[in-house]
């Protein structure tokens, strides 16, 4: 069997087929943004000559690694395994290859059922996750072909993360027509969604009928999307699956609670460095920036989407609440012990008043500013929390991290005109050992047919409940709905009385929201923090200089 290859608009391409499915890797959408292209907005990738061969993926973004490997460790540990498969795949995780990291990253993969431009199929386009520092469009669970054997063109991209992609900066704002800086890796995903819009034609894809969908940090990408001006029209429907709440909140020049502003970040990172400038920052070896990120945790380590008044002109909370979001069918949700998966390695790190200095028995005076007279109600619903009783603190952190603002944006677009549907993932492992349960990132697998890993054991109810996932997302990239022929049928979302679709191994099917009353608790707490950002931030801006 020949090799399938087409001819886009910078030239000529050749991939490998996979049984029925055409798969192109590797395919270049930006110029290399190096050298004086570094931290600024992505170009259109160049013509070639010749054929290109896209039979390999190439280096991913730059990335700090560290805390990957330390989720990897935490999940093989949860998993309930026999201690032999245990210590064998901490090992291999530990010492198994590592892909080659590069500025060179803006590739992006296709993998299509046909190739003719007639056919013109609903096409999906995915955005990773890893907390916008992290991942690939590569990685391990998306190495499948399962969606695209449901007729769907399957599109996933890489964007430039952390340090590289959302870098801000006053001398980078000076730079800017916008006077802006950082989200570039944001702006990368947006002109992904260009190359679809004046290529995916020839890979038997419409432009027409595109759907992003993303998980974790990839989940809030679609949201970001959903919010920017510059993304209007490039997409017609969005999937978020387990959205982090965390980048949406930093504003490019002012503070806002315990984030300060990107800019004086900026300030900070760019001192560590030792550089008189960012022209010189473009200058020093990326390996060598790397170092000094990997070296910082916390402010100076980790940098995140910005609110930047231009590509995303406010929270994408506030963006909902005022109907400013782009206006597409929706599908949300989260997993039902999201967690897990961080629990204890981010114990202390992600929320400050579950720190360790606190009274035994009492909770930090900082909950109470939270929480105020929801505080009495919300300990009788995370019983012991106070005590840091591991069941409650995994519950409170996730529900408060990922759930609860699901079912905030669920909430929101209950007014728009097109539907919303509102899901929980609540597949556990079948290994009765297993603490783990249905963590963050565990429905990706079933999302993407990839079953067969030894890191995720499952049976043959798994091998269906992944067919019915499968099933539902691709009818909502075919139709904006998720139902179908032989699917439970799954109503949409209203914020009257607050149904969601439960997956679970022995249990499909839309079910009342049982934990209404914590979500409402931490939505009381979301507004608080929408009416504060919408009345100024309640704090003056930084000036640029830092001064």
């Amino acid at each position: 069997m020949s090799n399938p290859t087409v001819t886009i608009k910078t030239g000529r391409i050749e991939g490998i087929q996979k049984g029925s499915i055409s798969v192109f890797k590797g395919i270049p959408y930006a110029k290399p943004p190096v050298g004086d292209l570094r931290w600024r907005p992505p170009q259109p990738a160049e013509p070639w000559e010749g054929t290109l061969k896209a039979d390999k993926f190439g280096p991913v973004a730059y990335q700090r690694g560290g805390e990957l490997i330390e989720f990897v460790y935490n999940l093989i540990k949860k998993q309930g395994m026999g201690w032999l498969k245990e210590k064998a795949l901490l090992g291999l995780a530990k010492y198994g290859p590592r892909p080659k990291q590069s500025e060179d990253c803006l590739k992006l993969i296709v993998r299509t059922p046909s190739l003719s431009p007639a056919d013109k199929l609903p096409v999906m386009v995915f955005i990773h996750g890893g907390g916008h520092q992290e991942g690939s469009a590569a990685d391990i669970l998306y190495e499948s072909n399962a969606l695209s054997k449901k007729d769907v063109v399957l599109v996933l991209i890489n964007y430039r993360l952390g340090l590289f992609g959302n870098f801000a900066h006053p001398d980078l704002s000076a730079e800017s027509e916008h006077d802006v800086s950082g989200n570039y890796g944001m702006l990368d995903q947006i002109l992904g969604l260009e190359w679809v819009q004046e290529n995916i034609a020839q890979f038997g894809g419409d432009p027409e009928n595109v759907t992003i969908f993303g998980e974790s940090a990839g989940g809030e990408s679609v949201l970001h999307l959903m919010c920017s001006p510059q993304a209007e029209g490039l997409f017609h429907k969005a999937i978020s699956q387990s959205a982090g709440t965390g980048g949406q909140l930093s504003h490019l020049r002012k503070p806002f609670s315990s984030y300060p502003s990107a800019e004086e970040q900026g300030i900070g990172f760019a001192r560590l460095t030792g550089a008189s400038s960012v022209a010189e920052m473009r200058n020093m070896p990326a390996d060598e920036l790397m170092k000094i990120v990997r070296a910082n945790d916390g402010i100076n380590g980790n940098f995140f989407p910005v609110i930047d008044g231009h590509y995303l002109p406010k929270s994408i909370a506030n963006s909902f609440q005022d109907g400013d979001q782009i206006d597409v069918p929706l599908m949300i949700g989260s997993n039902e012990h999201e967690y897990t998966l961080f629990h204890p390695i981010f114990d202390t790190v992600l929320i400050e008043y579950l720190d360790e200095d606190h009274e035994p028995g009492k909770l930090p005076e900082y909950m109470q500013a939270e929480f105020g007279d929801d505080l009495p109600e919300l300990c009788k619903l995370y019983p012991n929390l106070e005590k840091r009783d591991t069941k409650a603190v995994e519950e409170f952190q996730g529900d408060i991290f990922f759930g609860a603002p699901t079912r905030f944006y669920a909430g929101e677009m209950v007014a728009a005109p097109e539907p919303v549907f509102f899901y929980q993932f609540r597949r556990k492992s079948p290994l009765k050992k297993e603490s783990a349960g249905a963590f963050h990132a565990a429905e990706l697998p079933f999302v993407f047919g990839a079953l067969k890993s030894p890191m995720f054991p499952s049976n043959q109810k798994d091998e269906e409940l992944a067919e019915i996932m499968q099933g539902y997302w691709t009818n909502f990239a075919k139709t904006g709905n998720p139902n179908g022929e032989n699917l439970p049928n799954w109503s949409e979302f209203t914020d009257v009385a607050p149904y969601w679709m439960v997956f679970d191994r022995e249990d499909v099917g839309v079910r009342p929201v049982e934990i209404e009353a914590n979500y409402q608790i931490f939505m009381r707490r979301i507004q608080r923090q929408v009416d504060q950002m919408r009345e100024g931030y309640a704090q003056e801006a930084i000036p640029a200089s830092g001064d």
